[in-house]
């Protein structure tokens, strides 16, 4: 897969970043609503989509990785573990 998809705080529209071949995803947006947005950025680069799932322009699926909550990512964990 040549993209890759992070999740941010910001509610600003989705965003491409040619340079790091990453596309940024409001976290508020729930599975479904991710996928839909993930497919119309790859679309608008011109990227063929199929009918179920998105795919890079390599044709690799592109995954939405299960996202780790924010309590989970705190300074406390990272050091001493969940």
């Amino acid at each position: 897969m040549c993209v890759r998809v992070r999740f941010t705080s910001c509610v600003e529209p989705c965003v491409y970043d040619a340079e790091a071949n990453t596309i940024t995803l409001p976290e508020i947006l729930d599975h479904a609503h991710a996928a839909t947005a993930l497919r119309a950025v790859l679309s608008e680069l011109h990227a063929e989509q199929p009918e179920l799932g998105a795919v890079c322009w390599c044709g690799e699926p592109v995954t939405l990785l299960p996202r780790v909550p924010q309590q989970r990512r705190s300074e406390q964990v990272i050091n001493h573990g969940a």
